[in-house]
This record gives C-alpha cells, structure tokens and sequence, in this order.
C-alpha cells in the first residue's frame, strides 16, 4: 500500500498523517449497505452481448467471377486507359503549338461618374464570367482575372477598376 500527501507546508502534511493514524486507531471504517435500488445496474451492450439465437441464414462465401465477367473486367480496364492517354495527348497538343500573342493592356479608363452604372457593369460583367465558366471557357476567364485583375484567381479578388477593361475585352470578343 502506497499513501500520499499533499499539501503546501509541512504542518498541513503531518495534519494528514495524524488524521490518518487517528483513522488507524479507531479502528476498521464501518460500511453502510447501499440499497439495490439506488445502485446502477451493470449492462453489457447488444453489441457486445452473445447471440442467443444462431443466425437463420449464413454468410454465402462471394462467387468465383466466370470468363465472360473476368473478360469485360479487362476491356472496361483497357478502354479507361485507352481514354486517360487521349487526354494525356489532347493536352500535351494543345499547349505544344499554340503561342500565345502578347496583347497589350489597354489604357487606363476613365471612372464612371454614375455609381448606378458602375454597379451595373460589374454586375453584367459577373454574370458573363460565371456563364462563360460554367460554359467550359475556364482558361478564357482565368486569363482575363489574372491579366484585367491584377492575377486575381477568383471574381471575388476583382479590385473595382478591373471590370471596365474586363468588359471591353470581353465585348471585344475574349470569351468566343
């Protein structure tokens, strides 16, 4: 048996060595039974308890795949192949040839004196990017934030001067 005692000076530890012979001496602690009905009930969960019961109906073993199912299993295999080196293709075709043309940025605009206007150019503005996104025009729409936008990445990290040469550009035929 191992005690104990804690306490911040000595006086209060030898206090508790005291109270504890005092304890000794007096002799066993005398232990009141607690009625059954106040104590919790010990319950084993579901989960954990055994099955009375066996199961009805066994756990049926998976099937050996027949040669028709093992054959189209490798076609399906060959053909997600087959596509995923098409892709591999397109794109590596798509960016090797094609040299993007350096394009000026265009002089700053003049602000709109009308903030009705403003609002509503970038709300027409908005709402031809997001089409144009969810159209498949990702790299059109990407290049015009992060050339009109300062390299935004997203609508939201538009500053409120890019809309009017983003609009332009996308009038002049950016997004087609």
């Amino acid at each position: 048996m191992k005690i104990t005692f804690e306490g911040k000076t000595i006086q209060e530890i030898l206090d508790q060595v005291r109270s504890l012979i005092a304890l000794e001496l007096a002799g066993p602690p005398v232990v009141t039974p607690v009625p059954e009905t106040t104590a919790p009930e010990a319950t084993v969960p579901e989960a954990i308890a055994p099955v009375d019961k066996p199961v009805e109906k066994p756990v049926e073993k998976p099937k050996a795949r027949t040669p028709k199912q093992l054959e189209n299993d490798e076609r399906l295999r060959a053909a997600a192949k087959a596509k995923l080196a098409a892709k591999k293709t397109a794109k590596a075709e798509m960016g090797a040839g094609i040299i993007q043309p350096v394009r000026p940025t265009p002089p700053p605009q003049e602000p709109f004196s009308d903030p009705a206007d403003i609002v509503k150019l970038r709300q027409r503005t908005l709402e031809d990017l997001q089409t144009a996104y969810a159209n498949g025009h990702h790299q059109e729409v990407l290049e015009l934030l992060s050339r009109f936008g300062d390299g935004a990445k997203s609508f939201r990290e538009l500053p409120p001067d890019a809309f009017v040469p983003i609009r332009e550009a996308i009038d002049s035929g950016a997004l087609a």
